[in-house]
């Protein structure tokens, strides 16, 4: 039975559907539906993937800002589900809940619907990718756990570095450890990406895998080692959807996303 912790939570915030949020366009069999958990207004999710789904165009809802019945509404259309990045989770959630003085801000109410989301894809097996919280987030809920601070691990901030008033666009290099048949990518590619976290894998969840790395060692990029029941389950901790165009773990991984929520029954 599903714990609805965060509609009780939310309930102030959440009373009506965000409209800015979604791109109207009638639901047809050509359209994607895909539910994020949460939107923001540079739109650079929306900027990413619909060029990638073309022609399909895609209709976007932002879970932050539904209704307990609203979000059950439109998981039952939805063809993926996206955990996009944001504040960081509580560490009680992977049993140190002591770290809170590592972190940032933390969003309890994000946490809750989160967890919520990624039971809906346990449950149905829907298309789903995690970017920087994100894949945090899928590795805490199936039982893993953070660094609260990396450079208290690592010894530099160099996933969160950059200059002062310009830390956005902190790059370092990502390898793909593996792929998969349906993946564009090889084993062995590499890509400078946009990086933007003080956090990272520790533990890593047992039914998770790593398929890339920072040359420090971090984990960059996590799936569920089940991909018959779950083909399409993926998270990377860097920003795909900010990072420079034409190489291989940029676009692939959107398209990667794309094509199996284009497959989905």
């Amino acid at each position: 039975m599903r714990i609805f912790t965060w509609f009780l939570m939310a309930i102030c915030f959440g009373s009506c559907s965000n409209s800015t949020s979604k791109i109207d366009a009638a639901n047809g069999e050509d359209t994607l539906v895909i539910v994020a958990s949460r939107l923001y207004q540079s739109r650079t999710y929306q900027d990413f993937l619909e060029p990638l789904a073309a022609p399909k165009p895609i209709v976007w809802h932002n879970a932050s800002a539904l209704t307990r019945h609203e979000l059950n509404e439109v998981l039952a259309d939805a063809h993926g589900i996206i955990l996009t990045g944001g504040a960081d989770i509580h560490p009680s959630r992977y049993d140190q809940a002591a770290d809170t003085l590592r972190c940032g801000s933390i969003d309890l109410e994000r946490d809750a619907l989160e967890s919520f989301l990624l039971d809906e894809v346990d449950r149905t097996g829907l298309p789903f990718l995690g970017v920087c919280r994100g894949m945090q987030f899928m590795n805490v809920h199936g039982g893993g756990s953070l660094h609260p601070h990396l450079p208290d691990v690592l010894g530099h901030n160099g996933h969160r570095g950059g200059v002062i008033g310009n830390t956005l666009d902190t790059t370092h290099v990502v390898t793909a450890l593996n792929a998969w048949s349906s993946a564009s990518w090889a084993k062995g590619d590499t890509s400078i990406v946009i990086s933007h976290h003080h956090q990272g894998i520790d533990r890593l969840a047992e039914g998770l895998e790593a398929w890339a790395i920072a040359p420090d060692g971090l984990i960059e990029g996590v799936a569920r080692k089940d991909t018959i029941g779950y083909p399409c389950y993926i998270g990377v901790q860097w920003h795909p959807e900010r990072s420079d165009v034409d190489q291989p773990l940029v676009e692939s991984v959107g398209a990667f996303f794309v094509q199996h929520m284009a497959s989905y029954d």
